[in-house]
């Protein structure tokens, strides 16, 4: 039985403000960050491709699934992250198993932050190898962990997000390098579905806002499909580093590629997010008003540059009706019931864009006020 119903379809894109079941709400969820995904910019590229291109190649990138939008994209990403190649994967769900099977040996023994995403379990679990879990972004906890369990010939290898995608936390990936440096070859693969556009003086994420600079085995996978407006996974990085990738994959073996129409609206919104950093700007403005606003009202909310933020109240009944009663008022703040990193009772998940205005972060906190 599906979870969805009318009360909950969305009926126009994503953004700010929205219609869902018949009604207009604003809207403080997603993970459109910068608020790109709805630009007719993006609309028009996509229809362009899909009358020229068709929907997708039909097979996969060895078979001749190659396009010319999909290859701008990766361009695009390129050109974005500063690098000499990238790779659009079909989901960015993907990305971190295809860098463990491109880098994986039968001596890995693998370390997971206690709340690591679903993917990077699923990637964790696909190695056969054994899994730890260390204490939540505590580079102590990974080190005895390591320590207590590594046998002489393993080599241990780190999975961690970025950003955290419920309450927005960094990884402190210099820590955990610190904690590999003793370990010959040992690999640090971060999941940084959510620094991508955030964080950064370029948005090119969580390794340049630590200003981590270039670190011996460290991995990093990203997505077009949040802050970046676009879809489908992102590996950036060497020529030759992406070629290698591709030719030992499975996904690229075998996978149909991202379709014409959403690879040409992922170039465009890779354009978008390149040529107007204000969106960034504004983006962290936002952030860090609904953050003021929010410890205004008496909540325990942290002071991160990063544009999630959980409200969490003793019961998911109690949750459930804060939800509700927020709907009531037109505002429109999804509740998640589970999720990697929650309680057993989920939380109110927040998330400002780039596009919100001050009005619009005014009514939320007016009608947190009035249901706290």
């Amino acid at each position: 039985m599906s979870l969805s119903t009318p009360a909950r379809l969305f009926e126009t894109a994503t953004g700010p403000e929205v219609s869902v079941g018949g009604r207009h709400y604003l809207h403080f969820g997603g993970t459109g960050y910068l608020d790109i995904q709805r630009r007719s910019e993006l609309v028009a590229a996509a229809d362009q491709a899909l009358r020229q291109y068709g929907l997708h190649p039909a097979t996969s990138r060895l078979g001749f699934g190659d396009s010319p939008p999909l290859l701008a994209a990766e361009a695009e990403a390129a050109q974005f992250f500063g690098t000499e190649a990238a790779w659009l994967l079909p989901s960015g769900w993907l990305g971190p198993a295809v860098l463990l099977e491109a880098q994986h040996r039968p001596t890995d023994r693998l370390y997971l932050d206690h709340d690591a995403h679903f993917a990077l379990r699923d990637a964790a679990r696909l190695t056969g190898r054994p899994c730890h879990y260390f204490a939540h972004r505590e580079a102590e906890s990974l080190r005895e962990l390591i320590r207590s369990t590594l046998a002489p010939g393993e080599r241990p290898v780190v999975l961690t997000d970025g950003v955290f995608a419920v309450h927005g936390r960094i990884a402190p990936l210099r820590a955990y390098a610190g904690v590999l440096a003793g370990y010959a070859e040992a690999l640090l693969v971060v999941d940084d579905a959510h620094g991508f556009g955030v964080l950064g003086s370029q948005g090119h994420g969580t390794a340049e806002h630590l200003a981590l600079g270039a670190q011996p085995g460290l991995l990093v996978a990203g997505t077009a499909s949040k802050a970046l407006g676009g879809y489908g996974g992102l590996l950036t990085g060497p020529a030759g580093e992406i070629a290698r990738l591709q030719a030992g994959s499975s996904v690229f073996a075998g996978s149909t590629p991202p379709p014409a129409p959403v690879a040409a609206a992922t170039a465009a919104a890779l354009r978008i997010a390149r040529l107007e950093p204000g969106l960034r700007t504004r983006l962290a403005d936002n952030i860090a008003a609904l953050r003021r606003g929010l410890r205004g009202l008496g909540l325990a909310v942290e002071d991160l540059p990063t544009p999630m933020i959980p409200l969490v109240l003793p019961d998911g009944a109690a949750m459930q009706r804060l939800h509700e009663a927020l709907r009531g008022d037109g505002v429109l703040v999804p509740y998640l019931p589970r999720y990697t990193g929650l309680g057993p009772h989920g939380a109110l998940r927040l998330a400002v864009l780039a596009t919100h205005g001050p009005e619009q972060i005014g009514r939320l906190l007016a009608s947190l006020q009035r249901h706290l």
